[in-house]
């Protein structure tokens, strides 16, 4: 497995604002197996506090880096923690940070399947509707691996049916509940699903349904 890199130039290409500064020893620390919750909490909150804004690109890139980072002694958990600094912002009512985009939803739906925490999933997309951000393949595909996660596999189906715009869905979407549908031993309602793909031109499979027959 390749080792994690922590810097990136979306991080370090800026100027020395204290809002990069924070997230630069944040990304340094993640890197080098030192940031412990504690301190990303006590980080963050610095963070929160600076009056200049930091841009979209680099709040997500924090998050994504978390929802990426391997288990560390000082951070066992990067996608828990992830979601817990992202509850601190929205618990300090303070925006010093440009508002989450459909991409900050994006990566936090998934480090709730990545944390093995999908009861969260629903609750972060419920927010993301109240913005009025449109959502993308993407989240919804974040979204059913968590609806999967607890077995709630009807449900996330009902979704890719009837929620999802006609123009999103697309074969890994259907995959997502394919899978579950096999896991869960329920043959019918995968290969009624497989017939539904068919139908709508989806037929390259994933490389899993091969290897697992």
């Amino acid at each position: 497995m390749p080792r994690f890199r922590p810097r990136s130039p979306s991080f370090h290409d800026h100027g020395p604002s204290p809002g990069y500064q924070l997230l630069n020893e944040f990304k340094d620390r993640l890197g080098s197996e030192t940031l412990s919750p504690e301190l990303a909490h006590q980080l963050f909150g610095k963070l929160l506090r600076q009056p200049v804004k930091v841009p979209e690109r680099a709040l997500n890139g924090f998050f994504s880096a978390l929802a990426r980072a391997p288990p560390s002694i000082a951070c066992p958990d990067g996608p828990a923690l992830a979601i817990a600094l992202f509850k601190q912002m929205a618990e300090a009512g303070q925006r010093p940070v440009t508002a989450p985009t459909i991409y900050t939803y994006s990566i936090l739906i998934d480090c709730c399947h990545r944390a093995r925490r999908p009861d969260l999933g629903p609750a972060f997309f419920g927010h993301l509707l109240k913005t009025g951000i449109r959502e993308d393949v993407i989240t919804f595909s974040s979204l059913l691996k968590c609806l999967c996660d607890m077995k709630r596999t009807e449900e996330a189906l009902d979704v890719l049916l009837h929620r999802m715009p006609n123009d999103l869905p697309d074969v890994k979407s259907y995959s997502i509940i394919l899978k579950s549908f096999c896991d869960d031993g329920k043959s019918q309602r995968a290969l009624d699903l497989l017939r539904m793909m068919r139908k709508k031109d989806l037929t390259t499979l994933p490389t899993w349904f091969h290897t697992t027959r």
